[in-house]
């Protein structure tokens, strides 16, 4: 079979050897379960990996469920909080809120509540990495006294609001939402904006706006998007903000339909992502070619593996579960929402109707378990996202799953937390973002339900508008 895959190829190249052993290396998960031998049947129940529906026995092997390792993956990300790391992770020093981001978002995604002592700590130590200038600007760095960067602030911004969502209408809930200064915080994303702006020949200036990463660092999109992200959970997304952003945005689309880091660069599927919701956020996204993006998108999707690739030509990879599935599902939130009153102001879709469109349970209540829609990699053509939802929920559970937990980029690459982090995060957004009438779509057992994540914050969405309420009531930076 695989052989004959290779003569598809116009001219075999090192990729496309690189492609077939992938597809090779994936093979063996994608075999028929039910003409696996007993023996082997009962290993994978023993690791915890397949469950009979009649409890136990083998009944010809054809009413067994593909299991979500939800235990060993929620020992696995407790990690980072209940012991010290191995000294290897002194190189990832400078991403200590990071860790603690991709640890605790998979964790609430996976349903496990904390103890107030460990947010007291978790809490502790984020508020240890804001940084402030002499001029009264500050941001959160990647550890106490490191410089103030856009990624690490956005990972503890979020980690922040995980925290008071968890926590509402709670003392823990307004410590963690007070470790924000805005005031400071708002000072620092004015300082990083840069300036493109261009004069056409005909003498009309096109406004350009991008933000830095951090002072005297690059301009990109990543640093574009955690700015708007996090200025919208904040209530401190003004027009001084806005200005020309979405156009500086809009011109790092490339003649692939996805988007580059900045003009002229290959398109990624990470800023691809950040550029849609950054977009989104600006109620903008019409500014971009709207159908290239979705063709790239879809093209992205691998046809054998399942999951998505990052770029062209590269290799299935876990965590574009999330970074391209997570952009196609913005993309298809907005085509669902044209043609409806927005009541969108300068600063984009309000939470509420994104609330509406997603079709996402708000109350908050615990979805039964029996009424979800069970998926597999043949139904091609159900959801309401434009990719195969089935077949990128069977990449997660049979590929991207180590079976000591956590999660992973392919078969043969370890388990790691960023990996872990961002499977769950696309497997959520398969599993919820447009199921019709709110009813998630699952592979395998209906326990591999996750909590619905927001596709644009990547934080749960109860915790999400749980924010934005809560700093809606503050006033805005610019009036």
């Amino acid at each position: 079979m695989f052989a004959s895959r290779g003569a598809s190829y116009i001219v075999h190249t090192d990729t496309v050897s690189d492609q077939l052993d992938t597809e090779q290396e994936c093979r063996p998960f994608f075999v028929d379960l039910s003409k696996l031998p007993a023996r082997q049947k009962q290993h994978l129940q023993r690791v915890g990996l397949l469950e009979y529906a009649n409890g136990g026995e083998d009944d010809n092997g054809e009413n067994f469920n593909i299991k979500l390792l939800r235990e060993k993956h929620t020992e696995y990300l407790k990690q980072p909080f209940v012991s010290s790391l191995h000294s290897s992770f002194v190189s990832l020093d400078s991403s200590r809120p990071w860790i603690i981001y991709w640890c605790l978002h998979g964790l609430d995604l996976l349903g496990h509540n904390f103890a107030k002592d460990d947010l007291d700590r978790i809490i502790g130590t984020l508020r240890s990495c804001l940084t402030f200038s002499g001029d009264g600007e500050a941001g959160f760095g990647g550890g106490p006294g490191q410089l103030a960067h856009c990624a690490p602030n956005y990972a503890t911004v979020l980690a922040l609001c995980i925290i008071g969502g968890q926590c509402q209408c709670s003392a823990d809930a307004v410590a963690a939402y007070e470790a924000i200064d805005r005031k400071a915080l708002y000072s620092w994303f004015l300082s990083l904006r840069q300036d493109y702006s261009i004069t056409l020949p005909n003498g009309k200036v096109v406004k350009r706006v991008g933000y830095r990463m951090h002072h005297d660092g690059e301009v990109d999109v990543r640093g574009t998007y955690t700015v708007l992200c996090i200025a919208k959970l904040l209530n401190i997304l003004t027009e001084e903000l806005c200005a020309g952003v979405a156009e500086y945005v809009a011109s790092c689309q490339t003649y692939e339909g996805g988007f580059g880091a900045e003009f002229s660069n290959e398109a990624h599927g990470g800023y691809t992502y950040c550029a849609v919701a950054g977009l989104f956020l600006l109620n903008q996204l019409d500014l971009c070619d709207v159908s290239a993006l979705r063709n790239y998108l879809a093209r992205m999707q691998m046809r054998y593996e399942g999951g998505f690739c990052g770029r062209t030509n590269k290799l299935v990879d876990g965590c574009y579960t999330f970074w391209q599935g997570g952009a196609m599902a913005i993309l298809n939130v907005w085509d669902s929402s044209r043609g409806k009153d927005l009541n969108a102001d300068f600063v984009g879709i309000s939470s509420g109707l994104i609330e509406q469109v997603l079709e996402i349970n708000e109350s908050g209540d615990e979805i039964d378990l029996d009424e979800v829609q069970k998926i597999d990699e043949n139904d091609g053509n159900e959801g309401g996202l434009m990719f195969n939802q089935g077949l990128l929920q069977r990449y997660t559970m049979l590929c991207a799953q180590s079976v000591d937990g956590g999660l992973r980029d392919k078969p043969s690459k370890p388990r790691d937390f960023y990996h872990s982090c961002y499977n769950l995060s696309g497997l959520s957004v398969a599993q919820h973002v447009l199921s019709e009438n709110g009813v998630p779509l699952v592979y395998g057992d209906n326990r591999n339900l996750l909590k619905a994540t927001h596709p644009i914050f990547n934080i749960q969405t109860t915790h999400a508008e749980a924010a934005i309420n809560y700093f809606g009531k503050l006033k805005c930076m610019d009036t």
